[in-house]
């Protein structure tokens, strides 16, 4: 049986030892963020033997944390929150990673925050002591949330239930520039997992592995959907929107065939909705059809929040129901068409679909014997400040404003890279406004040297906050410098200008980041 190399990183909290002896069996399939990141699946499998020495040395243990949990808003009103957590194992006890939360009851559909969560475990036992502290940025559904700066700190209890841990704890939901202010009870839900990796320096060796590198993803997939909006006091109008799934597989039974299974994230981009969003978990199946099998048909499902942009949701819970075929280009790429039907759980809202999208394979497919081989290549997971100077408002005026973000990069050669970015803002007046971009970016060396430059040109959709996004449509270029502070970690200053297609937005951005780098297989 195959041992997981241990990572560099010190671990020396006192669950060290179930993860362990969890990680050769139990993978997570994780989104990102193209926009927030936020829902994780927990998949079993048995590593057979392999002779070769695997690809990754690395392993730093993860926790995915979901919880949901009771607000209540000025007026008496309450609000249903829905939060997800991925978590990396930085030592010592401590964990720290991007976390995401929702508004998942009540009349607040469409709200959303992102942000980062730190917390210090201590076990006892079977069981956890949780203290936790997030900030993050964010808004929408006409929430009383200020410029969207949230605070929760929490204090809770894991236990472990066979592969799961279930828990309780004490949360505080604070909008320090809002009016929502309250401490509640919260249910929590867990599973470990693991980031398997190589050292950034070895991008560029080929390599073999039985494991998913990173947390899991098997394809990236951007979305482009059309809903057309109908239901009683809706106003019947057709409405675009762009996105990303990240999608895990696997093959076989039951069945036979293809399941798949992830994260899909999109926002309006046309159609008078900007600021609508919607995060959704999603599983699907599909065969081949016919002999050669490029050609494939099947069915996927969807179920999340959505919201925002004078979209009725009610409380935020929507699903999906699609019928699609799609055609493998080659290896690495394949494309596809659905249709299907949107439905809101609290209001009447309901629409035909339509999705044509673009699949990216991240991860090589194992070959006879369980190994996936291919070429290591350099990721890279960002988080950003970014400081709009003159963001134009709806009601005609212009004020500064402030996002956090996160950005996940991979390099396509030695100056080329992909990107797909998320932001939200936190401070200026303008929770709610969020932002979903991706494309390509040119750098002046793969590897820090110490210093080096590049450039970024991005599209995808803004709004809400009140800030004159027109339509949802968005450009933005950034130009930035790094500075090396290890070989995998590179602190980074950028200026450039983010524009709305339509009259609105028109505004210089300036940016503060720091970036971690891994090498992961590529096909």
């Amino acid at each position: 049986m195959h041992t997981l190399a241990p990572d560099t990183l010190p671990s020396s909290n006192a669950s060290g030892s179930r993860h362990a002896c969890r990680h050769g069996r139990w993978r997570v399939a994780a989104p990102t963020f193209a926009a927030h990141v936020l829902t994780l699946l927990a998949l079993a499998s048995s590593l057979p033997a392999q002779a070769d020495a695997p690809a990754y040395e690395r392993s730093i243990a993860t926790s995915t944390l979901a919880n949901v949990e009771r607000v209540r808003l000025p007026g008496g009103e309450h609000m249903g929150l829905a939060g997800v957590s991925l978590l990396f194992d930085v030592g010592q006890g401590w964990w720290l990673g991007p976390a995401a939360y929702g508004a998942a009851g009540g009349s607040r559909g469409g709200l959303f925050v992102g942000g980062v969560e730190l917390q210090r475990r201590w076990r006892f036992g079977s069981g956890q002591v949780v203290a936790g502290l997030y900030a993050g940025g964010g808004g929408g559904a006409a929430a009383p949330v200020g410029g969207g700066l949230m605070l929760r700190p929490a204090l809770g209890w894991l236990h472990d239930v066979g592969p799961v841990q279930l828990g309780v704890a004490v949360s505080a939901v604070r909008f320090p520039s809002g009016d929502i202010s309250g401490t509640q009870l919260a249910l929590l839900l867990a599973w470990d997992g693991s980031f398997d990796h190589a050292a950034a320096a070895r991008a560029g060796a080929t390599g073999a592995d039985v494991r998913r590198s990173g947390v899991g993803v098997d394809r990236l997939v951007g979305t482009f959907t059309s809903y057309a909006l109908r239901g009683a006091g809706v106003r019947e109008r057709r409405i675009g929107l762009v996105g990303a799934r990240l999608e895990q597989q696997r093959e076989g039974a039951p069945l036979g065939g293809t399941w798949r299974w992830g994260l899909e994230t999109a926002g309006a981009a046309s159609g008078g909705a900007a600021g609508y969003m919607e995060i959704l978990g999603t599983a699907g199946w599909d065969a081949p059809v016919g002999s050669g099998g490029a050609i494939r048909a099947g069915a996927r499902a969807a179920l999340g929040l959505g919201g925002g942009g004078g979209v009725p949701t009610g409380g935020g819970v929507i699903a999906r129901l699609l019928l699609g075929a799609s055609l493998q280009l080659d290896s690495r790429l394949a494309t596809g068409v659905e249709a299907g039907w949107l439905r809101a759980a609290d209001t009447s809202l309901h629409a035909p679909v339509a999705q044509w999208w673009l699949a990216w394979a991240l991860e090589p497919a194992p070959d006879a014997q369980g190994l996936r081989r291919g070429v290591l290549v350099r990721t890279e997971w960002t988080a950003a400040l970014q400081h709009y100077t003159h963001a134009a408002r709806r009601d005609g005026s212009t004020r500064a404003l402030d996002t956090v973000g996160l950005k996940l990069a991979r390099q396509l050669d030695e100056h080329v890279y992909v990107t797909g970015q998320a932001h939200s803002a936190y401070a200026g007046g303008a929770g709610a406004y969020s932002v979903g971009l991706v494309g390509l970016g040119v750098v002046t060396a793969a590897r820090p040297q110490p210093w080096r430059v590049g450039a970024e040109l991005l599209v995808g959709a803004a709004g809400g906050g009140g800030v004159a996004s027109g339509g949802g449509a968005i450009a933005q270029g950034v130009a930035w410098a790094g500075l090396a502070l290890a070989d995998d970690i590179e602190l980074r200053i950028g200026a450039g200008r983010a524009r709305s297609r339509r009259d609105g937005l028109a505004s210089p951005v300036f940016e503060l980041s720091i970036s971690r780098a891994f090498a992961q297989l590529a096909p």
